[in-house]
């Protein structure tokens, strides 16, 4: 690829950059962080690059230089040799470190410039926007004059633009960029003088006539900045394999540090179950009373007249089946038992024709006793 090519898409991606919001923003943070420099430092920053202004009378060329090594305007005859106006022109122009930009700066009274207040979407194509609203704007067409514009403020609660635009007739401008070009002079852009002298910022010139310079540093750079990215991939490589690292290392002490507390739970469950098969016996014995303490209670109570079938216990409940010549009266006999309570009849009494006695069937709930203080075992001094 060409180097026209290059510079000329290189101005397009210039000029869709400073229409983004990326660019607003840098703007705006380059005045923040400025604002926190002694003045010194701010006057160095933002000293302009060199520059060199053209602007081309009847009878003379006037050249002004800006930046680092700034000179007042010297005007050249344009009548005489062109060769030796040729050579001047270039002996005024060259010098600095680098090429300076060459611009032809036009009096404002030459360009019709006026404000407009565009919707906020139009920021996305306004080069487009303004030539197909050139001939409502403004006295011409599209095709008949060069323009620019610059966005200067935004109503974000109204979502429109206001637009600053330049614009000078071809017809007027064409003549001049010609003359300088017959001289040997590419020019970088055209603008026209604000109030205070100095160009405005504008860019009249369309990109596909601006000029086309080698820009060694700009090689430089770009090998510089891709040398800068190959050193990048080949830390973040390192960086990925170091972390990789450390993350085995990280996993392998973490599953040995697992199968560690495995082994600590295996040994903690392990001497849960035998505390807890050391105290099944004594929670049983006193979680209720024995059988045969029930058994001899209950013989205890009951008259020699009475005779049990079953005794039965499930649970925390008794059931008591047998005869009795007085079935109802067992139940004040069984409420005097420790052992018992809240004894009650199951169904109805029923009477024996056979034995001449009555039928019961009772229930009551085993009373638990009251526990003691257990002993101190083994298992509980291995447990502490």
């Amino acid at each position: 690829m060409s180097d026209s090519v290059l510079a000329r898409q290189a101005a397009r991606l210039r000029l869709a950059y400073a229409a983004s919001p990326l660019a607003r923003f840098l703007a705006w943070w380059g005045r923040e962080l400025a604002g926190l420099l002694p003045a010194r430092a701010r006057a160095a920053l933002a000293e302009r690059p060199d520059e060199v202004l053209l602007a081309v009378e009847p009878s003379t060329i006037a050249v002004e230089r800006l930046g680092r090594d700034p000179r007042p305007p010297e005007a050249l005859p344009r009548a005489g040799d062109p060769d030796a106006l040729r050579a001047e022109l270039a002996r005024r122009i060259e010098g600095g470190e680098s090429p300076p930009r060459l611009l032809l700066c036009l009096p404002a009274s030459r360009v019709l410039r006026r404000g407009l207040t565009l919707p906020a979407a139009a920021g996305q194509g306004l080069r487009q926007v303004l030539a197909f609203e050139m001939d409502r704007q403004t006295p011409f067409r599209a095709d008949q004059v060069w323009f620019d514009a610059r966005i200067a403020g935004r109503d974000e609660s109204a979502r429109t633009l206001a637009v600053d635009i330049a614009v000078v007739p071809r017809v007027v401008l064409d003549p001049e960029v010609e003359a300088l070009a017959a001289l040997g002079v590419a020019l970088d852009g055209v603008d026209v003088r604000g109030p205070d002298g100095v160009p405005a910022g504008f860019n009249l010139l369309p990109v596909e006539r601006r000029a086309v310079r080698r820009n060694v540093w700009l090689r430089v750079n770009l090998a510089l900045g891709a040398a800068a990215l190959v050193l990048l991939g080949l830390v973040m490589v390192q960086s990925v394999a170091n972390r990789e690292a450390a993350l085995q290392a990280l996993r392998a002490e973490t599953d040995a540090r697992r199968a560690a507390a495995r082994d600590v739970a295996a040994l903690r469950d392990q001497l849960r179950n035998a505390i807890e098969g050391a105290n099944f016996l004594a929670e049983r014995k006193r979680g209720r009373p024995p059988i045969s303490d029930l058994f001899l209670d209950a013989t205890e109570r009951l008259a020699n007249d009475t005779w049990l079938q079953r005794l039965s216990l499930n649970g925390d409940q008794l059931q008591l089946q047998g005869q009795s010549p007085e079935a109802a009266g067992l139940i004040t006999l069984l409420q005097q038992s420790p052992l018992m309570e809240t004894p009650a009849l199951q169904g109805a009494i029923t009477p024996d024709a056979r034995t001449g006695k009555e039928q019961f069937l009772i229930q009551a709930k085993v009373r638990v006793p009251t526990p003691a203080a257990p002993e101190k075992t083994d298992a509980d001094a291995a447990r502490s």
